[in-house]
């Protein structure tokens, strides 16, 4: 899932110089140039960047974790008595195919790994805090926020992957139902979270929502959260980023630990930013046009082998036939990966592409070779389950 291949010089550089032990009491001129450096990349489209404050910490799921400490602090200062919705029961809104993560309180935010956790954990047993939309239906958003009021619920926030990672690979948040989203939280008093820990860079060439096509004019949200691409998956790092409403929620003492925002993370991701240059930006836009026509056209060649195409830059996906096993022992996604393709199941039965950000169009040309020689060549369900 991230951009500059296995061993990105720079990168490797940026990790490798000394530094003083990680402790989150130490300060560091390092966190004085990431956050420089995020300033100067989100909201590049728009004149300026719109948070205020930014916490780091290691996983992206930890990210999440954070903005939803944040969010359970707002949810009790509307809650309690004499607040706004006093008494009201909590609830929390996501769409369909959602993910955001697996430690606690993301992973209840998660759709798409629901069903996993409900047959094996207790916890899921009588959880019920989870209202689960049609993606990016707009009347439905509307009706939830229209049966909280009548139910006495307090929706807490409404969770949005600006492209989705792991439901429906590929598929982009549209403007509207963002700006429906950012428009009920705001009224209801609910926090809106951008979770761009899989979109970031990749989708647009840019980190944040904000500067995405068609949302540069739309209020931002209150909180939305980094990862994968910002650290080339050398070194755990994520970041959240809040608005002033946010940063005013959070209070002392409600989260922390020992490796938050250390130097090494912070050099890492300022070495990655550093290699965002407009060619980068340009080539990933382009490409994953290309990546879309591409396989579009083999698509049409195949005849109802691949059943669907659909991406946004290089985060990308095409669904599979059903009699095509997508992923384990004897799958396509098996052998591609025997022959040198990065590919990672995703969806119902989708291969997922998240290639690396200077791809060049030979290099396209020889992945949508490979998968076509897969399906026509390569496992099916039955030969799978023979073997």
């Amino acid at each position: 899932c991230h951009g500059f291949g296995h061993t990105p010089a720079a990168v490797l550089d940026a990790m490798a110089r000394p530094q003083v032990m990680a402790n989150v009491m130490t300060p560091s001129l390092a966190q004085r140039r990431l956050d420089r450096a995020l300033r100067a990349e989100i909201g590049h489209s728009r004149g300026g960047c719109p948070f205020v404050r930014f916490m780091c910490l290691n996983s992206g799921s930890e990210a999440v974790g954070l903005a939803a400490r944040i969010v359970d602090t707002n949810a009790k200062l509307h809650t309690d008595p004499g607040a706004r919705h006093a008494g009201a029961t909590i609830k929390r809104l996501v769409v369909k195919g959602s993910f955001h993560g697996r430690t606690d309180r993301p992973g209840l935010y998660s759709d798409s790994s629901r069903k996993t956790y409900t047959k094996y954990l207790a916890s899921y047993r009588d959880e019920d805090s989870v209202i689960a939309i049609a993606p990016y239906d707009v009347a439905a958003l509307q009706r939830a926020f229209d049966e909280a009021a009548r139910n006495h619920w307090f929706i807490e926030a409404v969770f949005l992957e600006p492209v989705m990672g792991e439901g429906d690979p590929g598929r982009a948040l549209p403007a509207e139902f963002y700006a429906a989203a950012r428009a009920l939280t705001r009224t209801h008093g609910s926090l809106l979270l951008v979770d761009s820990i899989q979109a970031g860079l990749r989708a647009h060439g840019v980190l944040s929502v904000v500067d995405y096509p068609g949302f540069e004019q739309l209020d931002p949200p209150d909180l939305e959260t980094y990862s994968k691409a910002l650290n080339a998956a050398q070194y755990p790092l994520s970041v959240l980023a809040v608005n002033e409403h946010a940063a005013q929620v959070y209070r002392k003492g409600t989260y922390g630990n020992t490796m938050t925002t250390n130097p090494r993370a912070l050099d890492v991701a300022c070495a990655t930013l550093a290699l965002f240059t407009p060619q980068v930006r340009e080539n990933i836009r382009i490409r994953g046009a290309q990546a879309i026509a591409k396989l579009e056209a083999l698509q049409a060649e195949l005849g109802g082998l691949i059943t669907k195409v659909q991406g946004t830059g290089l985060l990308f996906s095409c669904e599979l036939a059903p009699h095509f096993k997508c992923y384990g022992a004897g799958s396509t996604e098996e052998w591609l990966r025997h022959r040198g393709v990065n590919v990672i199941h995703g969806g119902e039965n989708s291969l997922r592409f998240t290639p690396h950000f200077a791809m060049d169009e030979d290099e396209l040309d020889l992945m949508v070779g490979l998968i076509a020689r897969a399906l026509k060549e390569g496992p099916r369900q039955v030969q799978a389950e023979a073997a």
